[in-house]
């Protein structure tokens, strides 16, 4: 029997050659998915379909304001949202990622290295704010993102990759009747919804594949920050 917990989380297991899952955790593929594309499916895809679907509840017509738009997560949230005739906001760190979020649908564009993102997004709003925040960068970005909520405004939360801690206004979380959504992974039904996403033709960004004997190079691309989209690791 497995560990119990989340494998590469709760339990080691990082790039196994082979696996032999349970078989209620194994989800057929979507008819036309290739491996490669489905390979997203259990994390990208189906953390993004959990955060803004089942937490979030993210509704068409809506403004949702997406950080790292040019991560594996930050990419695939531009689509699903984008998809339901959401307005988008998303925020990079490199000019030279502008280009490729505007092309997976994003209205709106932050670089947050030269400008502070909760006073560009309130101005794209006209101080109105968004109705969600898709969050997943953490301390330095945690309270900018409450500032560019509206009134009743949801954030949903996944990561934390700048860091753990921050201190938020009591007041200010009350008085504007804010809401926030801590997203852990994602659930089997989750993964199935992802495929057939993919099946319908929203396809994941990839940016780079190698093989597993080299995954050390896939690793420093990810430390090198300007990964656009996903690594995939091929046998």
């Amino acid at each position: 029997m497995p560990a119990p917990g989340v494998l590469d989380f709760h339990v080691d297991g990082f790039a196994r050659a082979l696996m032999n899952p349970p078989e209620r955790l194994v989800i057929p593929m979507s008819n036309g998915v290739s491996e490669r594309d489905a390979a997203c499916a259990p994390i990208a895809f189906s953390t993004v379909q959990h955060m803004l679907f089942d937490n979030a509840k993210l509704q068409p017509g809506e403004t949702v304001l997406v950080h790292a738009g040019g991560s594996g997560i930050g990419t695939v949230a531009i689509m699903m949202a984008k998809k339901i005739g959401c307005t988008v906001i998303t925020t990079v760190g490199d000019d030279a990622k502008i280009d490729g979020v505007k092309a997976l649908g994003a209205d709106h564009v932050i670089n947050y290295r030269k400008d502070r993102f909760e006073h560009e997004t309130r101005k794209i709003t006209k101080k109105k704010g968004v109705d969600v925040v898709f969050e997943h960068v953490g301390a330095d970005t945690f309270n900018g993102s409450l500032l560019t909520l509206k009134r009743g405004g949801r954030l949903v939360t996944c990561g934390s990759t700048s860091g753990p801690t921050t201190t938020i206004n009591l007041m200010q979380l009350f008085q504007q009747q804010y809401r926030i959504f801590g997203s852990f992974g994602a659930t089997i039904r989750n993964v199935a919804e992802s495929l057939d996403k993919m099946a319908d033709g929203m396809l994941p960004v990839i940016d780079t594949e190698v093989p597993i004997d080299d995954v050390a190079t896939a690793l420093k691309r990810m430390e090198s920050r300007q990964v656009f989209g996903k690594i995939i690791v091929y046998f």
